[in-house]
């Protein structure tokens, strides 16, 4: 069997594969922000605390649509750079939850996000990918997200 087969083999049973395996995931994404509290500590140095909700619509109309709960904490430098980091908790149709941690910045062209868990069906989840939201207002964003989700 040559490696091709052998992934397909993998894709079509994947009992097969020893584990589950990862769901490839794209979609649209929609926030609105809730809060934030911005801080100059220093000449041109800024700190801020974001929390907002978000609306996850993946492509793919089998995957359920979610909200988001997200926490992240900006740093904006006095020579225009910036960064930020925080966390989102995911919230699916009857309850179950995924949380991913997130990194953005003025040196990525897309976001990153880390799956570091979840409950209910997603207890274990692991994966992450990438995400964009540009700003369409003082309060709104839309972007789309592309990554993979592994369910042990």
């Amino acid at each position: 069997m040559k490696p091709k087969h052998i992934l397909i083999a993998l894709a079509a049973f994947p009992a097969l594969a020893g584990a589950a395996l990862a769901k490839e995931e794209t979609g649209a994404l929609a926030c609105v922000t809730d809060k934030w509290d911005e801080k100059e500590v220093a000449k041109g140095h800024k700190l801020a605390d974001w929390a907002g909700r978000c609306v996850g619509v993946p492509d793919d109309p089998a995957s359920p649509k979610y909200t988001e709960d997200c926490a992240i904490k900006y740093e904006f430098m006095p020579d225009e750079s910036w960064k930020a980091s925080g966390t989102c908790t995911f919230t699916f149709p009857g309850g179950d939850t995924m949380q991913d941690s997130v990194e953005e910045g003025s040196h990525l062209t897309d976001y990153i996000y880390k799956i570091t868990g979840g409950t209910g069906k997603y207890k274990g989840a692991s994966g992450g990918g990438t995400y964009k939201c540009e700003s369409l207002s003082e309060t709104l964003c839309g972007g789309r997200f592309k990554g993979t989700v592994d369910l042990p």
